[in-house]
């Protein structure tokens, strides 16, 4: 057990000692003995012998509920669920409902854990019923902003977007903080790319636009109603959208570079393409960038490309950048000098792999591949591409 858990377990074994104390007689007779229960002294034993989940569990069964317990059974109910003792946290949970003493306002608050206990045992439907009845007797309370949260995550963990969007539309009215409207906004985008797998084109675009009326930052959205245009030969509104994504998060241009590219090559050439590389460059260089104007360079003229390269490097040095300098030097190198290179190009080829490419902004996790909801913390729109010596 944590310090923490058992510094709650000594917590309680003193609150139950002073309330019995409390309650204790005056008189010299002997009630002392009958107003602390045996239970309290089980629990003292089961400390003393280091047993401090038997300890809590006699402490438990020691406590009357009142006004003055109330908080301790549900701290307690709280810390079971977190140790994943998730039974025993339904049981002091639904002691607790069956309490005719206990308010109003404790009633809901003990709801609350009790739907979340569900969760975290997998009762879904449990807890969905339990939340939807709250949600309808409890509206315009203090409550309802937690009841709408935890529906949302209910509805987000089932992949049931369209009644996401539905509750979380709600809770934006009730409280539209930053996280909320952002993950409001990747529920429609989660429902696009849904539409997008049935080639539904027209739905899927309207839910794109959607994600922006919500949240205008969403570059997931602007990237996804790119590729909806895309695939129905609207390249010139597909540019548009790409354009703006660049414009919400200048981290985000060496995703779109791809699309931008075939999008230009469809319509305008290289022109236009090579005029945004270039004044994307100049506001935040990065290691995409840079060799998509080297590409574009190569094919006019080879060393003021390479020239470039060594510019851009001492300006901005990656790891990928000097993988692809070393990459032009071979193919001017001639006999051990192009093998020396070409060891040394493999060497750092298996650098590159290995280093992840994405990191979370929020708790640091980092991969290969772009997640809009970061795999470990949960959170939406918070992965992004890793700059620097190491990235792009």
């Amino acid at each position: 057990m944590t310090e923490v858990g058992l510094f709650l377990v000594l917590f309680i074994a003193l609150f139950v000692g002073w309330t019995m104390g409390r309650k204790t007689p005056t008189k010299k007779s002997n009630p002392l003995k009958k107003s602390i229960p045996n239970d309290y002294f089980r629990g003292l034993n089961h400390l003393l012998n280091d047993q401090h989940s038997e300890a809590i569990d006699a402490f438990v069964d020691s406590l009357e509920v009142n006004s003055e317990t109330f908080d301790i059974h549900l701290t307690l109910g709280n810390l079971f669920r977190k140790k994943g003792e998730i039974q025993k946290a339904i049981n002091i949970h639904q002691n607790l409902l069956a309490r005719p003493e206990i308010s109003q306002r404790e009633m809901r608050m003990v709801q609350l854990e009790l739907a979340s206990d569900f969760m975290s045992a997998g009762l879904l439907d449990r807890a969905g019923r339990l939340l939807l009845n709250m949600a309808s007797t409890a509206r315009k309370s203090e409550f309802q902003p937690k009841i709408l949260t935890l529906l949302v995550d209910l509805y987000e963990f089932e992949q049931s977007w369209d009644k996401a969007i539905q509750i979380g539309s709600e809770l934006v009215k009730e409280t539209a903080t930053k996280k909320e409207i952002k993950r409001l906004g990747h529920f429609h985008c989660e429902m696009a790319q849904e539409l997008q797998k049935k080639e539904q084109w027209k739905p899927a675009y309207q839910q794109y636009k959607q994600a922006l009326e919500v949240d205008p930052s969403c570059v997931r959205a602007s990237i996804g109603a790119a590729d909806v245009l895309k695939k129905q030969n609207r390249y010139r509104d597909a540019i548009k959208e790409l354009k703006h994504a660049a414009e919400q998060d200048s981290d985000f241009v060496s995703v779109i570079i791809p699309q931008l590219k075939e999008c230009y090559q469809k319509i305008w050439g290289s022109g236009g393409y090579i005029k945004f590389l270039q004044e994307q460059n100049e506001k935040k260089p990065s290691t995409t960038l840079i060799m998509a104007l080297v590409e574009h360079y190569m094919e006019n003229d080879r060393e003021y490309a390479e020239m470039f390269l060594v510019e851009q490097l001492r300006k901005h040095p990656t790891i990928k950048g000097f993988k692809e300098l070393i990459n032009l030097q071979i193919a001017d190198s001639q006999g051990y000098n192009q093998q020396h290179l070409s060891v040394l190009y493999e060497l750092i080829d298996q650098l590159v792999q290995a280093k992840h490419k994405y990191q979370c902004r929020q708790c640091g996790f980092s991969g290969h591949q772009l997640h809009w909801q970061c795999p470990s913390c949960k959170t939406w729109g918070v992965v992004k591409p890793i700059h620097g010596l190491e990235g792009e």
